[in-house]
């Protein structure tokens, strides 16, 4: 019989209360035991058991694929039937073929996401989301890129499913809106929505906790753009009331985002006011090493201005003694370059530059850098595992070859031994900060 704790899609659209059915079955079969599933209150399993989108009137979930491109131009074809299970099944076969990159970039010739744009306002729901889950597969693609940003009735789109719709959906559109917004040409198509930024600080004040840490990356890339729309909307004060979050991941992007508009001389202003450096002191001290390596990245944009260095006077000893402990940790480069950079900010202090001479000179001279043979190709730790690759907190990635094209043989090239020689350069200058005289000898 239906079940409420077994996994069953049956129960969930029966129109009988399944306990009740449960609980006739028992009493007919003469049970004895006690199932206190069927008891009010009941006694529930974890509620993620229970798929919350599903098609119950779905059987067979994939369309019939053909061999080769012959097929793909079927299922293209089945995405205009009329046939609402027609069209989920080419949906689900899309999403699956548009992994293959051979595949997803024979899709976009065939002008699919003209297709599957105008299907992201159906009337069910599940359509919608695998509309996301495509598009954001197919946004990781320049050509795809290119073609979404072609239509950008999509901002609007993706922003009235992102305020309307069930939590399942506006994930899957917070996710789509941030694949797009890693590029900076389409973050300018997506600034000229008039209300972008406005909705999405809106909706980080109260949603769920993985919606807010996608919109929060979000808005770090449309803040980079443009600074000054960020800040008119009050972001500053937002971003500040999330550092209170208890969740890591809200507070990491959060500071990441505050970063932005902290390059900005408004923001400058702004983090002098609400004393940001005294703010971020209890951040060093986290448990969660992106938490440390936001407000280090942050710190370095609110430590330029006087006010600042004056305030960072009056906690001189902990404050140098946290940032300087945390240099000598090699197996976190970004770490190192960050905190070595918030000590040259401060060493433009007198007393502060006195201070590093006197207690932490040795210290920082012996602070290992590691060597290329040393990278191990991870970078920082998240809260999944372990990120593979070489993560350097960039826009993107480019070969060696491919930025000396566009921007000729003396271009800044990042790769492993230059960014190393970066951190050892940065070393060296906090050893020329601390030991600068205003005076010649």
């Amino acid at each position: 019989m239906f079940c409420p704790h077994k996994n069953s899609y049956l129960q969930l659209v029966c129109a009988v209360n399944p306990r009740i059915i449960n609980k006739a079955v028992d009493q007919a079969m003469q049970r004895e035991h006690f199932d206190p599933h069927t008891e009010l209150p009941p006694a529930q399993r974890l509620e993620s058991m229970q798929p919350s989108l599903y098609a119950p009137h779905v059987d067979i979930t994939r369309a019939q694929l053909g061999f080769g491109r012959i097929g793909l131009r079927l299922i293209n074809r089945a995405l205009h039937s009329h046939d609402n299970l027609v069209q989920l099944q080419a949906l689900h076969s899309v999403l699956d073929q548009v992994q293959i990159s051979e595949n997803a970039m024979f899709l976009i010739n065939l002008q699919l996401i003209y297709r599957i744009i105008d299907l992201m306002l159906d009337q069910d729901p599940i359509i919608k989301e695998k509309v996301c889950l495509i598009l954001s597969r197919l946004a990781t693609y320049y050509q795809g890129r290119r073609r979404i940003m072609s239509r950008p009735v999509i901002v609007e789109n993706l922003m009235r499913l992102i305020m309307r719709d069930r939590k399942e959906i506006r994930y899957a559109a917070s996710y789509t809106l941030k694949t797009l917004a890693r590029d900076r040409c389409a973050c300018k198509i997506i600034m000229q929505n008039e209300q972008v930024v406005e909705d999405l600080l809106k909706m980080v004040k109260s949603d769920h906790t993985g919606i807010v840490v996608l919109h929060l990356a979000t808005l770090t890339n449309l803040a980079e753009w443009d600074l000054t729309r960020a800040l008119k909307a009050n972001a500053f004060q937002i971003m500040l009331t999330l550092f209170e979050n208890k969740d890591p991941r809200i507070v990491s992007g959060a500071m990441n985002c505050m970063s932005q508009l902290c390059k900005h001389d408004v923001g400058k202003v702004l983090a002098d006011d609400y004393d940001l450096t005294f703010v971020l002191r209890r951040f060093l001290k986290s448990s969660q090493i992106e938490v440390i390596i936001s407000a280090t990245g942050l710190m370095c944009y609110t430590t330029l201005t006087t006010r600042s260095k004056w305030r960072a006077k009056e906690s001189c000893n902990e404050l140098t003694k946290l940032l300087v402990n945390l240099c000598c940790t090699p197996n976190l480069p970004l770490l190192q370059i960050r905190c070595m950079q918030v000590l040259i900010n401060l060493c433009d202090s007198p007393d502060i530059r006195h201070h590093m001479k006197v207690y932490w000179e040795k210290k920082v001279k012996t602070i290992n850098v590691r060597t290329h043979e040393e990278w191990d190709g991870t970078s920082e730790t998240s809260s999944y595992g372990l990120e593979t690759a070489h993560n350097y907190r960039t826009m993107c990635i480019e070969k060696v070859e491919t930025i000396k094209n566009d921007f000729g043989d003396n271009a800044q090239v990042v790769n492993v031994h230059s960014y190393l020689r970066r951190i050892r350069e940065v070393k060296e200058h906090l050893l020329q900060a601390i030991n600068w005289k205003s005076y010649k000898n």
